[in-house]
This record gives C-alpha cells, sequence and structure tokens, in this order.
C-alpha cells in the first residue's frame, strides 16, 4: 500500500512539473508558425494573399489559447488536444501553401 501512494505521488508530481512545459509548447509552436510564414513571405514561397490568410488563422488560434487560459490560466488536457490539433492543421496548411508551386 505504502508503494502504491510513492508512485501516485510521484506521478502527480511529474504532472504538475510538465503542465506549465505543455503549456508553453502551444506558445512555442505559434511563434515557429509565425516565423515559418514570416519566411514564407521573404523567401517568396507565399503569396501575400495566402500569408494574410495563414496570418488570420495563426492569430484566431493565439487568441483561443488566451481565451482558455483565462479561466485558470492553464490549458487543461481537453483544450491542449484540441488546440494541438489546431495548430497540427495549420502547421500542414502552412507547408502545403509554401509548397503548392504558384507564381509569386
Amino acid at each position: 500500500m505504502k508503494r502504491n501512494g510513492l508512485g501516485m505521488l510521484a506521478a502527480v508530481l511529474g504532472m504538475t512539473v510538465a503542465l506549465p512545459a505543455m503549456a508553453a509548447e502551444a506558445d512555442r509552436r505559434q511563434v515557429n508558425q509565425q516565423q515559418r510564414i514570416n519566411q514564407g513571405v521573404r523567401g517568396g514561397e507565399l503569396t501575400g494573399r495566402e500569408a494574410v490568410r495563414l496570418e488570420r488563422q495563426n492569430n484566431a488560434l493565439q487568441r483561443e489559447i488566451r481565451r482558455e487560459r483565462r479561466d485558470d490560466g492553464h490549458l487543461d488536457a481537453a483544450e491542449r488536444a484540441r488546440i494541438d490539433a489546431k495548430q497540427d492543421a495549420l502547421s500542414r496548411r502552412i507547408a502545403r501553401q509554401k509548397h503548392d508551386a504558384q507564381s509569386r
């Protein structure tokens, strides 16, 4: 019984340390995606219209992250999963637009 209690305590402590790091990951991804958009514009891989659309989507996702944190300052597991899925989709859209061979 004592062994299970120590294991549970270790798991809880590990999660409390990992949660802020996971939340910070969402912010890092937002910054990275904005940099990818900027690089695409500078390199001529994105048209102005594509860049504006992607930046608008990136900004909307950033607002959603802030809104989710507003209630308690943290993202719970479901919120993180939903944000992560949206960031994955945006990342795919950025890559697709950068490599779609449209004339700039």
